[in-house]
């Protein structure tokens, strides 16, 4: 018998509401825009609408429908269904996000950090399908990871592990957005990689996409910038492997989406120039299957980990 699930990927700025079956298969995506701060209990009743929306068109029975996963940004109690505090969407901390769906929709609801999902994604749909232990790592505008342990998301006494951007890579380095010096995000994002350019060239990029059509069209200063960020990325992978040797290293994001086909090698070097041997030996490094979707498959990943017989 065919299972269902609805996924719901909050960001920033949008969110994805996905209907998707226990297999991998996406029926129906579906985005709104994000609202906060005042606004973000109206948001929350618009994604209710949506979920509802999607449900009436599919009439899928009840034995079938098993529940709704969310992905958030920042740490996220996944107890209580609440986010104790959340710098990307400000106005949702504290708001009973699963109690309120639950209410409204009659379904079991989970709660994750985004990354956390993502990974839980891994293991249900992609990379980390016949692995007990690895991490996974997303580099886009920021850096983000989780950690997948014997099956299981870790998510640590204050449910923040898995914070793999605020590694220190340079001591006393730049300021990163959390308030620390020196942190991997500030050093590999798409926003770090934007940064450098701009540094080289003195031209004005949004982001790593924009650096990554100009390394791909021969421009010698775009490409530095992106190896730069993939050295400083080889150096946190390096620490992962030399703390927890986990099965595999799973990399995705957008940063890999936009990135020159040099990326990778620069960046699988720094990680064996940095690693003892024995721990890059023995970690594999591998992109995502799932990369661009990784949230919604994360969402969904979210209920039918917790509801598998």
């Amino acid at each position: 018998m065919i299972k269902y699930a609805i996924g719901i990927d909050i960001g920033g700025t949008k969110i994805s509401v996905t209907l998707g079956t226990s297999s991998g298969k996406i029926l129906v995506r579906k985005k709104i825009l994000t609202r906060t701060c005042r606004e973000s209990k109206a948001c929350l009743r618009e994604i209710g609408a949506s979920v509802a929306a999607i449900l009436g068109e599919f009439n899928i029975p009840k034995n079938q429908m098993l529940g709704i996963g969310i992905g958030v940004p920042g740490p996220v109690n996944s107890t209580k269904g609440v986010l104790p505090r959340s710098p990307n969407l400000p106005g949702w901390e504290g708001v009973p996000v699963c109690r309120l769906l639950k209410q409204k929709l009659k379904l079991p609801v989970f709660i994750a950090n985004d990354a956390n999902a993502a990974a839980l994604g891994e293991a249900v749909f992609g990379a980390g399908k016949k692995m007990k232990d690895f991490i996974y790592i997303t580099v886009s505008t920021g850096v983000g990871g989780g950690l997948v342990m014997n099956g299981q998301i870790y998510e640590g006494a204050g449910f923040v592990a898995g914070e793999i951007g605020h590694i220190g890579v340079v001591p006393e380095g730049k300021s990163c957005k959390c308030g620390g010096r020196g942190c991997l995000e500030a050093y590999a994002s798409g926003t770090a990689i934007a940064s450098f350019y701009r540094e080289m060239s003195g031209k004005k990029v949004t982001g790593a996409k924009e650096v990554g059509l100009a390394a791909r069209s021969g421009d010698r200063r775009a490409l530095q910038s992106y190896l730069k960020g993939a050295y400083y990325l080889g150096i946190g992978l390096a620490n992962l492997m030399n703390i927890l040797n986990p099965e595999a290293i799973v990399l995705g994001g957008g940063v890999f989406m936009s990135s020159p086909a040099t990326y990778w090698k620069a960046l699988t070097r720094s990680a064996k120039d940095h690693a003892w041997p024995e721990a890059f030996r023995t970690t594999k490094i591998l992109l995502s299957p799932l990369l661009g979707h990784s949230g919604d498959f994360g969402a969904l990943a979210l209920v039918f980990k917790n509801t598998r017989p």
